[in-house]
């Protein structure tokens, strides 16, 4: 993992915005959004589709909070991006309208992108966010990896690459892992690590 950068992004106060759609990784959703909220960081799950409700890969159903279409003029004040991996919710993800937009948003405003799963390939290098020079890691199968532009630390659980605000990981066995690792980018390393403990 590479290393922190010496200021979290939002100390007091800050906002993640957690992407869901049928097929998404259940595991991966619920652990990235209850680590979070344990770490008292405000989480919008937020479904891309034209339901609240999204079935998951595993037939677990998931209320979001809101839906995508309805946030769009709130989505500049969101401190991170988290997105969870499972197919075909990372490709319902990746192919909603203006995704591509979305992501370049959160980049504009050097606020952090991360993705877990199949959602690292199938979204993040998919819609260019994904560089030479970005290392990631995503699930561990080639169909997958192959697509990382950048794969020297494709072999790590997760990957933290503070230059450019994205952080990647595995799949579901890394999800609380990979959850941590943004809070303590976000909120700082003594309130991840209450979490932790």
């Amino acid at each position: 993992m590479a290393s922190a950068p010496s200021q979290p992004a939002c100390v007091e106060f800050c906002k993640v915005l957690v992407l869901v759609a049928d097929g998404t990784e259940e595991i991966e959703a619920v652990s990235i959004i209850d680590t979070l909220r344990r770490a008292e960081i405000e989480v919008s799950v937020v479904s891309v589709s034209e339901s609240l409700s999204v079935k998951c890969s595993r037939g677990v159903v998931i209320v979001a909070d809101a839906l995508l279409s309805d946030e769009k003029e709130s989505l500049a004040t969101y401190d991170a991006i988290a997105i969870p991996g499972g197919m075909p919710g990372a490709s319902a993800i990746a192919d909603t309208e203006g995704m591509k937009e979305l992501l370049e948003g959160f980049k504009m405003r050097s606020r952090w992108i991360s993705a877990i799963c199949a959602a690292p390939s199938v979204v993040l290098a998919a819609h260019g966010i994904l560089t030479a020079d970005t290392p990631a890691t995503c699930f561990p199968a080639d169909k997958f990896r192959r697509t990382l532009p950048n794969r020297s630390q494709a072999e790590l659980r997760v990957v933290v690459d503070s230059k450019h605000r994205i952080m990647t990981s595995q799949g579901p066995g890394t999800a609380i892992e990979f959850a941590l690792a943004l809070a303590e980018q976000l909120v700082g390393s003594s309130r991840a690590e209450s979490v932790r403990s």
